[in-house]
């Protein structure tokens, strides 16, 4: 995705407004209510939303998190060089994430740009690092997160380890 500043502010309010009519109850961050695009003194932006699923009567919470972080690349275009998308399902005992980060590492390491987690139960990592597609946007991920949420728990036999693959 690339944008500029103000499209990239709102691309994250547009982030926030699907997760809502998902049902998420975002919290906000530190002191202030408001969905805030954070600027580094590199000039790189980034964003975090974190919230909660709705819970069902007999299940503690799920959260959500949403994060990308975009690079200067000319002019005042903007380009998403990181994400990360993750689910803990607290009442099924799991966590999934889809990221793209360090993407230098991982294409010489293992010839990929993005990798995925699965954690059965969470924290039982018994891989570090999955094969994984990459997700075009925010919104693509929401819709990840909100497949595995609503689909069947996963099934890491099914996922192609990073560390196995010759």
């Amino acid at each position: 995705m690339r944008g500029t500043a103000g499209a990239i502010e709102g691309h994250v309010e547009a982030v926030a407004v699907l997760l809502e009519r998902y049902g998420v109850d975002l919290r906000p961050h530190s002191h202030s209510d408001d969905i805030e695009l954070y600027e580094d003194t590199a000039g790189r932006l980034s964003f975090e939303l974190v919230g909660e699923l709705p819970e069902a009567p007999s299940s503690p919470g799920s959260q959500v998190v949403v994060r990308e972080a975009f690079e200067p690349v000319g002019g005042d275009l903007y380009e998403r060089t990181r994400y990360g998308y993750e689910l803990l399902d607290r009442g099924r005992d799991y966590r999934r994430a889809f990221h793209m980060h360090s993407p230098e590492w991982f294409r010489e390491r293992y010839l990929v740009v993005v990798h995925e987690h699965c954690e059965r139960p969470n924290r039982d990592v018994r891989c570090a690092h999955y094969e994984g597609s990459p997700l075009r946007d925010a919104f693509a991920g929401i819709v990840a997160l909100i497949d595995a949420w609503t689909g069947d728990p996963p099934d890491r036999t099914t996922l192609r380890c990073l560390e196995r693959w010759p």
